[in-house]
């Protein structure tokens, strides 16, 4: 994997039930990443690489072959594998990963998380017809030649990937909420300092970076600014974007805005348990096959979510009934959609139950590891 592990981030959280599920049904399970310099963790073998100080593309390229590079080295450590998974994004990791497997004779299961360089097009990143387009797209069909067996996060990317490789194996294996999320304490300081329990608060969790469409939000705290409505934004994540939106919040006057940083999974828990609405988007229509992990685990906890997003994302908030879906930057459906779920905030509330039912049938992180065990399993023994 790309990311370092243990952490927070959406792909080490999967990463981490897989783990944990290959573990629980008698498997050796060896964990390849990136050192995050803490100390090293059972099944883990550590590896540096280049770090992705910026998302220019000069860099992705030099981090992702860094990775590559390095976990073939690192793969040594552990000897003989008879299963490879690699997990993409990072895309241009998985071809590493893939002669990791070869090595051993092992078979090869390709995880992917988002289709590069689909997503780069459906967020308007980089033209088809560029050099970037090329790289991955052999990268991507090449994958798909080659693996035993290909899992995806959505329905919608089991179909894009079936489309480009008729013979491959694809099945889906959803993301999720982690149930030990929910087993999280509340903490109390946190509910006094944001004074979540004295006023309406509407939440964001996550990147602060192009595919999250931001902007839309800040346009609604300028709304009810305007409107005197006692309603605190709260923006916590970093990213590419931060300095523009901050800047946009100072030159609007929005002093009912606040960016507090990044919080742990922990703290996430108490701010969604107390917020009045969480604003989950995408940054246009095209990305109808992503679901963003803050949205589960929003459900999860039961806060009602504003979901900016067409496809996948917006039927689970709408099987939820916990949240309104509407179209990214359609600003006067946006704007309605949060006058809603602030007017009826209790009805929606109610619904908190049921929400969370939906959502640990469904989309529960543990039933999606032991699916993929299941699915090894059967194909391999």
């Amino acid at each position: 994997m790309g990311d370092p592990y243990p952490n927070e981030g959406p792909n080490a959280k999967r990463m981490r039930t897989f783990y944990e599920a290959f573990k629980e049904a008698g498997h050796d399970v060896c964990v390849l990443a990136p050192s995050n310099g803490e100390e090293e963790k059972e099944g883990l073998i550590g590896f540096k690489n280049v770090p992705l100080k910026s998302k220019s593309s000069l860099n992705r390229l030099m981090n992702q072959f860094s990775i590559g590079f390095n976990s073939v080295k690192a793969a040594k450590k552990f000897g003989k594998a008879d299963v490879v998974i690699t997990t993409s994004p990072p895309a241009l990791i998985s071809i590493f990963g893939k002669r990791i497997a070869k090595k051993s004779k092992a078979k090869l299961v390709y995880d992917v998380r988002d289709i590069w360089p689909d997503v780069a097009w459906e967020m308007g990143s980089f033209s088809p017809k560029s050099m970037y387009s090329r790289v991955f797209e052999w990268n991507r069909n090449h994958m798909l030649k080659h693996s035993d067996l290909v899992t995806a996060v959505s329905q919608g990317k089991v179909e894009k990937l079936s489309n480009y490789s008729p013979g491959s194996d694809v099945v889906f294996i959803t993301n999720g909420l982690d149930e030990k999320f929910l087993e999280n304490s509340e903490n109390p300081e946190l509910i006094e300092k944001y004074g979540l329990d004295k006023t309406f608060t509407c939440v964001y969790f996550g990147n602060l970076g192009m595919a999250q469409g931001l902007t839309q939000l800040l346009d609604i705290a300028k709304k009810t600014k305007e409107r005197q409505m006692p309603v605190s934004f709260l923006l916590f994540g970093s990213g590419v974007e931060e300095k523009k939106l901050k800047m946009y919040a100072e030159e609007s006057n929005l002093d009912n805005v606040l960016f507090p940083g990044r919080l742990p999974n922990a703290d996430m828990y108490t701010v969604l348990k107390h917020a009045g609405m969480s604003f989950v988007p995408l940054v246009n229509k095209n990305l109808t096959d992503s679901v963003p992990t803050k949205l589960y685990e929003a459900l999860g906890v039961g806060c009602p979510v504003l979901l900016a997003a067409a496809g996948e994302s917006a039927n689970i908030v709408n099987e939820s009934k916990l949240g309104i879906a509407v179209m990214p930057n359609d600003d006067e459906a946006l704007w309605q959609a949060f006058e809603q779920i602030y007017e009826n905030n209790d009805s929606f509330l109610k619904m908190r139950d049921y929400g969370r039912k939906v959502i640990l049938e469904k989309y529960s992180r543990q039933k999606a590891a032991k699916q993929m065990v299941e699915e090894i399993t059967k194909r391999f023994g």
